[in-house]
């Protein structure tokens, strides 16, 4: 059995999250499907200089509810904060991988004078291309039809979160290969009374709002960062936010896909150390 996470109750109900380390505060925000366990080799390096919460958003790892009248990103965004608060938090740094991203920057929007510095790995902040929408509802129904995710969507889920030469790469990288099966297990293992607050999350998180004039006016230090390599998201919308963002820095990662944090970690890690240390937060 897993270890039973710390929560807060929010609209009664419980947000779970990591909280390890002492320091100035990140917050980590996962995206779909995945939850906050996908930022511990970040919360091993960082925590001995940062405080680190690491959430399970709704429908996701512990946080197996949803809470009624959570109906988009900016709902989930005001919950964080809420979180934030409860544990008597001013200022902080956000860290979000994909629509955590989007929830990272809905958080900025918010509540600007409290976040200090904003990363975004492999997000997108504007409408999600229809062709994607068209995708990922045929995910959804094959959930929904199932209330699970079967071991074959799985699989093939799996699959679009590494890089496209992962499988190859793992039969000769033992911490690879474990990641992936680790990914996969994950999603199987999904219970299935949360199946449809994930997939309420999985709609707010596909028909998000677009926010791209909205984040050209953040001033705040930011870090866009693309695994190459990944079916999910583009270096061109890498561009694109980097273009909203006035001053914000680029990052792209080579021979990583939407997990970039995971498959290339001690390279992420050093970037994104090397990006805090020069933001002044407390």
């Amino acid at each position: 059995m897993p270890t039973l996470l710390p929560h807060i109750i929010i609209d009664e109900q419980p947000l779970h999250y990591i909280d390890k380390g002492h320091g100035p505060v990140v917050v980590f925000c996962h995206g779909l499907l995945a939850n906050c366990s996908m930022w511990q080799a970040q919360i091993d390096a960082l925590s001995a200089k940062y405080r680190c919460i690491a959430i399970d958003f709704w429908g996701h790892g512990q946080s197996q509810t949803l809470p009624v009248g959570c109906d988009n990103l900016q709902d989930v965004a005001k919950h964080v904060l809420r979180l934030i608060d409860a544990l008597e938090i001013n200022d902080i740094a956000v860290v979000g991988h994909g629509s955590g991203g989007a929830i990272a920057a809905e958080m900025v929007l918010i509540a600007p004078a409290r976040i200090h510095a904003l990363v975004m790995l492999n997000s997108f902040v504007g409408f999600e291309p229809q062709v994607n929408c068209i995708k990922y509802q045929n995910f959804i129904a094959q959930v929904a039809n199932a209330q699970a995710i079967p071991a074959e969507l799985a699989i093939s889920l799996t699959e679009l979160f590494f890089s496209k030469d992962a499988y190859e790469l793992s039969q000769h990288n033992i911490t690879l290969a474990q990641a992936i099966k680790a990914f996969e297990k994950q999603l199987t293992d999904i219970h299935t009374q949360q199946i449809a607050p994930l997939l309420k999350f999985a709609n707010m998180a596909i028909y998000k709002r677009d926010t791209l004039e909205s984040v050209e006016a953040l001033t705040l230090p930011t870090l866009v960062a693309v695994g190459l390599n990944g079916y999910l998201r583009t270096a061109l919308e890498s561009y694109l936010m980097h273009d909203s963002i006035d001053g914000s820095q680029l990052l792209h990662i080579e021979h990583a896909g939407h997990l970039a944090n995971i498959e290339k970690a001690d390279l992420f890690n050093q970037h994104l150390i090397d990006f805090l240390a020069k933001v002044n937060f407390n």
